[in-house]
């Protein structure tokens, strides 16, 4: 190492850690111990137990600095001296696993739909649009900064039966469907480091949904124009809707688990109103379709790899 980039090496050395305890070691064989006060391109100043004392840079063979160590989460860049003088970095960079730009995560739940179907236009009533049912999702995130990423996800949401005497007069009726999600997301980390990060989540995109309803007349009762009692499917209809999210969520960000991550997330997501079209046994009970927007509360584990 020239004597230019010996001085430029202690000056980062110094500037990066001024105030902190440290040896300083002289070309002659000499140290001195104390503490870096300043350090210019013609000397470097450390306050000694006899008082402060300026160093010629020139002079100077290399500095130590008797600081802890840094959790290594945090370090992004280690020193380390030679008989040739002070050298800057030790190879690879050290970077923080936050500062990973890449994020892929599968979802596991379950969604809960919050709304109805309603058949009052054949004197019936209303029901809710299906039951709990399972969530499966892959997402993909890129890191903008610290705290905001964006990405996109795909996402699976079965709506299970209900059984809803109240929809049909004199019959029992089920509801039930699926939703397939596409949509483009935004993250927001409440706290950019640390073990635990709660999140808050966003997006929009469209929904592939489709709602399907059977019914069976109740005990003593029959069909009318077959006068029998088998389920008969009364709407089986699929619509391309628009669809949102809304969702908070916590990342459990352990080391001994890099570089995957594990998190909880709750929240909302919404399809908008469609139809979904009555098949031949609806239609002849009056019904043309079944509409109305679809909402549903959704909750989630989700395991993710970052890189």
């Amino acid at each position: 190492m020239n004597s230019r980039s010996r001085v430029l090496a202690v000056l980062l050395l110094a500037a990066a850690c001024a105030a902190d305890a440290a040896i300083v070691r002289l070309k002659d064989g000499g140290r001195i111990e104390g503490t870096v006060l300043s350090a210019s391109p013609q000397e470097v100043t450390i306050q000694t137990p006899g008082g402060a004392r300026r160093i010629d840079a020139a002079a100077i063979q290399s500095i130590e600095y008797e600081t802890a160590p840094l959790p290594e989460h945090e370090k992004s860049l280690e020193t380390r001296t030679t008989g040739a003088g002070v050298v800057v970095g030790s190879g690879e960079p050290l970077p923080s696993h936050h500062d990973d730009k890449n994020l892929l995560s599968f979802a596991l739940g379950m969604a809960a739909p919050l709304s109805d179907v309603n058949f009052g236009s054949i004197g019936g009533g209303s029901a809710s649009n299906g039951d709990l049912g399972p969530l499966l999702g892959f997402r993909y995130l890129r890191t903008l900064n610290r705290s905001l990423a964006a990405g996109a996800e795909f996402e699976y949401l079965h709506r299970g039966g209900t059984r809803s005497p109240g929809l049909l007069p004199r019959a029992d009726a089920s509801v039930y469907g699926d939703n397939l999600l596409f949509m483009g997301l935004l993250r927001w980390h409440l706290i950019a480091r640390g073990a635990v990060r709660p999140y808050l989540l966003g997006g929009a995109g469209v929904s592939r949904s489709s709602t399907r309803i059977d019914a069976a007349p109740n005990p003593g009762f029959a069909w009318t124009d077959t006068n029998t009692d088998e389920s008969r499917r009364l709407i089986d209809g699929s619509a391309w809707a628009p669809a949102g999210t809304a969702r908070v969520g916590v990342d459990f960000d352990w080391e001994f688990a890099e570089p995957a991550v594990f998190s909880l997330e709750a929240g909302w997501t919404g399809v908008g109103s469609r139809s979904y079209a009555a098949t031949a046994s609806g239609r002849d009970l009056g019904l043309a379709s079944v509409e109305g927007r679809l909402n549903l509360f959704v909750l989630a584990a989700r395991w993710s790899v970052r890189w």
